[in-house]
């Protein structure tokens, strides 16, 4: 070892999970904490906006995008960053072995926090790695992707393929779109949709494929059909219900037969938890790392936090990996703050996810009727036309809600039992709204119960329909019918 060198907490990992643990542990008062870092700290939902130039200021070098040039972080946390890869990993001896480009230290421990987060996946489509050897990062940095089931570096991705999850992702695209005239996007989840509008924003000629028979994953096809709509407007041209089975560098082959041409091709196909360090090291690894409310691991002084943590399902019980960084950042919290003798817990979570598409904001909380059907839950669905405003007012918009709930009583959820919302609006946020709904379901409330909710109404920012009297009306209209 060249170095070697001692503190009460490691952290390895600098993504959201990772820097607030960082952070509250340094608040709270604890001076000996490192933190193990392959890339500089970034905000990773940002990033589209950066490549879209809708960031100040402008371009993927935004404050938001690379946290090391704002007020994101301490002034001072680079004195605890070590730069690398963690080789290996001993929990039982309480040792991290730490390959950078300064060098390999050797770190002992009291605690460990695992921020090891999530990668890009990639389905294994030829001519997606470049062929021969891999170009060395001059950096020191290592940076992976998962193609298939085989965790690779991203500097094996071929010229033309692009993936988005760090700052130099960020970057590589950026430089893409001032030279390139066309793009394939591949997968049709949040990022991938505000990749297609970034991208369409540079200029490019963008086409989507989703081997789901409809855009937006996170939608039921009935409200997919809105994000459909605003693509075709646009000029972003689908392709549903086919897959890439080839990448070339004229650009890909699909599954029926067809061929696309264009200059590169963005693969937003969704990510997988890293858990290799984890299990390497003999922590407990289901669909995620497993924890506790505390979020220890099945090792008493190893927690772990972030998009490689499997969590409770609010209303079902069952575990899931939401994969999101608010969550990830609350994590942190729990975390550090138990391993200050400071108890806290983490409830049950509710997924969620909010976004837009040239301005057709859309969100899905909890269980789509799709999801719950493959999980083998029964549902009923309740689809409500909404306007934003009332008649008179000028600002008005139009949109669709769907409620999906409960069919029946089962041993973890109640008949009538609110499980997901979607909302699709033109032109009008719907985070609010959203958020009303995730504590909705993360309460386990019934239809009936949400007679407790009121709303606040002004004409000049909402309609006079109480949008929950609505809902228990046509709630209660389905069962007598």
């Amino acid at each position: 070892m060249d170095r070697s060198l001692s503190t009460k907490a490691l952290i390895i990992g600098g993504g959201p999970g990772g820097r607030i643990s960082y952070m509250v542990l340094r608040t709270m008062g604890e001076n000996k904490v490192k933190i193990v870092m392959n890339e500089e700290p970034t905000v990773i939902c940002s990033l589209p906006y950066g490549v879209g130039r809708k960031l100040v200021p402008q371009g993927p070098e935004a404050l938001v995008v690379d946290l090391s040039k704002g007020e994101r972080v301490p002034k001072d946390m680079p004195k605890d960053v070590i730069h690398g890869v963690v080789k290996e990993l001993d929990v039982a001896s309480k040792k991290a072995y730490v390959e950078g480009s300064d060098g390999q230290v050797e770190i002992s421990f009291e605690k460990l926090i695992l921020a090891t987060g999530a990668v890009p996946w990639i389905p294994p489509v030829s001519g997606v790695l470049r062929e021969g050897s891999s170009p060395a990062a001059s950096d020191g940095k290592v940076t992976w992707v998962m193609y298939g089931n085989e965790l690779v570096e991203k500097s094996r991705l071929a010229p033309n393929v692009y993936v988005i999850r760090g700052a130099d992702d960020a970057r590589r695209l950026d430089e893409f779109a001032s030279r390139a005239k066309s793009v394939v996007v591949v997968g049709s989840g949040a990022i991938g949709l505000e990749m297609a509008e970034a991208l369409h924003d540079r200029g490019l000629q963008v086409y989507v494929v989703e081997v789901l028979p409809h855009l937006s994953v996170a939608l039921d096809a009935d409200m997919a059909s809105w994000i459909e709509k605003r693509a075709l407007e646009r000029g972003v041209k689908a392709y549903i219900g086919v897959s890439v089975t080839d990448v070339t560098p004229e650009g890909v082959a699909l599954s029926d037969g067809s061929t696309i041409e264009a200059d590169g091709v963005l693969f937003a196909t969704g990510v997988r938890p890293n858990v290799a360090l984890a299990k390497a090291c003999g922590i407990k690894v289901e669909r995620g790392i497993v924890v506790d409310s505390h979020m220890r691991t099945s090792h008493p002084d190893v927690y772990a936090v972030g998009d490689a943590v499997q969590v409770v399902d609010a209303p079902t019980g069952r575990p899931i990996l939401p994969l999101i960084g608010t969550l990830a950042m609350r994590q942190g919290l729990v975390a550090a703050s138990n391993i200050m003798g400071m108890p806290a817990e983490l409830p049950p979570v509710t997924i969620w996810g909010v976004s837009s598409f040239f301005d057709l904001h859309w969100a899905s909380i909890g269980w789509s009727e799709e999801a719950a059907s493959k999980a083998g839950i029964p549902v009923k669905t309740i689809v409500l036309p909404v306007r934003t405003r009332d008649e008179a007012m000028p600002a008005g918009k139009n949109g669709n809600w769907k409620v999906v709930v409960s069919k029946e009583k089962t041993s973890n959820l109640k008949e009538g039992q609110i499980i997901g919302f979607q909302a699709a609006i033109e032109g009008d946020p719907v985070t609010n709204l959203s958020e009303r709904f995730l504590d909705i379901i993360a309460a386990k409330e019934s239809v009936p119960e949400i007679l407790r909710h009121y709303f606040a109404h002004c004409p000049s920012q909402n309609a006079v329909d109480d949008p929950y009297l609505a809902l228990f009306f046509n709630y209660q209209k389905s069962i007598a019918g």
